[in-house]
């Protein structure tokens, strides 16, 4: 198992604990992507006493159980034992020999996955899998076994299927740890895109790279490095399952220039759709190398009848009610598309940012 690496400089002392009370102790936390985690563990009932368990005062779903029966705890009682800190006291009832079970809703422990990408050639880019671990809970959970559950909050299915189990390690408050989950070297392209509706008429650059991993990398937070430099930082915006091509964000590309025009002409003799909507983009590759671009655009469905598309050259995709080309450009080479359409709005959100034409 890969080892890890602590984030922060101050350790946190022991607090000094009432002797009426006592703190479970926990042996394994379950966090999930999704928010929050699950503590577990065992006490002697034996220790207990008769005294009361002391948590934090964020815990939520508290079980306890002796064999298979579930005991119902009696009282929870808020205290603050320092000005910045307030716990739940927890009553019992009395208990047989043996071993009491616990486990409890933590969300002051979290985390996130995050892939990174270091360019170290033309060809090759080494691909790190990380788990980032945001540790905002205010008690230490000292050598417990860690589970990281990647899930969406939604799919059952996803709850087993993408589990890291950790090695043993300390967990203390306000200190995060970014864990190593894996690590693959991989060839790899480039690809730009101009996404002709989103913001600026910026080329982006993107990285290309087929997931080596076993999880879907889709709303994966990425960086992509060169030379110990991050060159971008993103998320990864589409469903990437394992042996799928990824699109890393990789800076932008300024030797490429883009131009967007629209004219729209009103017939009224169109009957429900009489708005004509033609559309233009030029593009420019002011370098001396070919390149690659796919061209983004919205399909622009209509408001009560469905607007018809006329292409000079068809997309190469259209996916979710989006149009795609992939177009090459040669060194300082010059394209134009075209392309117009038939709607029954004349008003279309983007399309005001264009140069309007005659």
């Amino acid at each position: 198992m890969a080892g890890f690496l602590l984030l922060g400089s101050a350790a946190c002392a022991d607090r000094p604990q009432p002797a009426a009370d006592v703190i479970p102790v926990a042996k394994a936390i379950t966090i999930y992507s999704s928010g929050g985690s699950v503590v577990s563990g065992v006490i002697d009932a034996a220790a207990l006493e008769g005294r009361r368990l002391r948590v934090p005062a964020s815990v939520a779903a508290i079980n306890l159980s002796q064999g298979d029966q579930s005991l119902k705890w009696f009282t929870v009682q808020a205290m603050e034992a320092r000005k910045d800190s307030t716990y739940k006291l927890i009553g019992l009832p009395p208990l047989n020999s043996g071993e009491l079970k616990f486990n409890y809703a933590l969300p002051d422990i979290t985390w996130t996955l995050k892939l990174k990408a270091e360019i170290t050639d033309a060809k090759s880019v080494s691909l790190q899998l990380l788990g980032l671990i945001n540790m905002d809970a205010s008690e230490p959970y000292k050598q417990c076994d860690v589970t990281l559950v990647l899930n969406d909050a939604v799919s059952v299915d996803k709850l087993s299927a993408s589990t890291f189990k950790l090695s043993a390690f300390d967990l203390y408050p306000h200190r995060n740890i970014t864990y190593d989950l894996g690590d693959k070297v991989m060839g790899y392209s480039f690809i730009r895109e101009w996404n002709a509706y989103a913001g600026k008429d910026e080329v982006h650059v993107l990285l290309q790279v087929k997931n080596p991993f076993s999880v879907d990398l889709d709303q994966t937070s990425s960086s992509v490095e060169m030379n110990q430099i991050i060159v971008e930082s993103g998320t990864i915006s589409s469903e990437s399952g394992p042996g799928e091509v990824v699109s890393l964000p990789a800076g932008i590309d300024d030797t490429i220039s883009t131009f967007r025009s629209v004219k729209i002409t009103e017939s009224t003799d169109k009957g429900p759709l009489p708005f004509n909507h033609h559309i233009s983009y030029d593009i420019i590759n002011r370098s001396e190398q070919p390149k690659t671009l796919r061209l983004v655009t919205p399909r622009v469905m209509g408001n009560e009848h469905r607007s018809v598309y006329h292409f000079k050259q068809p997309p190469d995709a259209t996916p979710e009610n989006t149009l795609v080309w992939m177009l090459q450009l040669e060194p300082g080479g010059t394209r134009t598309l075209e392309y117009d359409f038939d709607a029954d709005i004349k008003d279309v959100e983007g399309e005001n940012g264009f140069e309007q034409g005659g």
